[in-house]
């Protein structure tokens, strides 16, 4: 299996060693970990497009209908969350078109409502916006497990980059690397915007093998 975490992984090492000591982080960004996966077996470097949708959805505990438009997350850092992502694919050399163009991969972030384990949530919170998505359509993590951790916390940003070149016959949806932002939605909007960006940038800081 092949992951990593930002060094500020270490603080959370450091908080179960420590205990309640006196020199511990005030600030709480400072706790922000970002993890990704990846696919070691897939190349990358294979597609050329990609599209993302103009909002970050909210999963909800109770599920919604499919075709139903889901909730989203605060306009502001959801425009900013989205531009991260677009300005770091198209440094690494892809380009961005629209979902009816049949994109190579299509990027999905969203935003758990509550504490939970969120990599089987289901497919109808796209439905809504990516054509031909339709019932019976899964998640496949091909050659890796990205369940890693136990449950992701509320306000974290999860992002899932899902191979739209190789739909498997049993309409699974292959997702060759996801991101989790931990916790960073969890404070006031500029905090948030600023928490949430920082994440994406270093996702991809440490993510080199996603390149054109």
């Amino acid at each position: 299996m092949k992951s990593q975490f930002s060094h500020i992984a270490f603080v959370f090492g450091l908080i179960a060693t420590f205990g309640c000591a006196p020199d511990l982080p005030e600030d709480v960004t400072t706790l922000d970990v970002v993890y990704t996966n990846f696919n070691p077996t897939f190349d990358f470097s294979q597609g050329t497009t990609f599209a993302i949708p103009d909002n970050v959805v909210i999963v909800t505990e109770n599920p919604i209908q499919p075709g139903q438009q889901p909730p989203f997350i605060d306009f502001v850092a959801g425009r900013s969350i989205l531009g991260a992502i677009r300005t770091n694919m198209r440094a690494r050399g892809f380009t961005q078109v629209s979902q009816f163009d049949n994109p190579d991969y299509i990027l999905l972030p969203t935003v758990p409502e509550s504490n939970s384990l969120i990599f089987d949530y289901s497919w109808w919170f796209w439905d809504w916006w990516y054509p031909n998505l339709g019932a019976g359509l899964g998640w496949i993590y091909p050659a890796y497990q990205p369940a890693v951790v136990t449950s992701v916390s509320t306000g974290s940003l999860f992002i899932q980059l899902v191979n739209m070149k190789n739909v498997s016959t049993t309409k699974q949806l292959e997702v060759d690397w996801v991101v989790i932002v931990n916790g960073a939605l969890t404070g006031s909007q500029t905090s948030n915007t600023d928490r949430a960006v920082a994440g994406v940038n270093q996702a991809f800081i440490q993510s080199p093998y996603i390149q054109k």
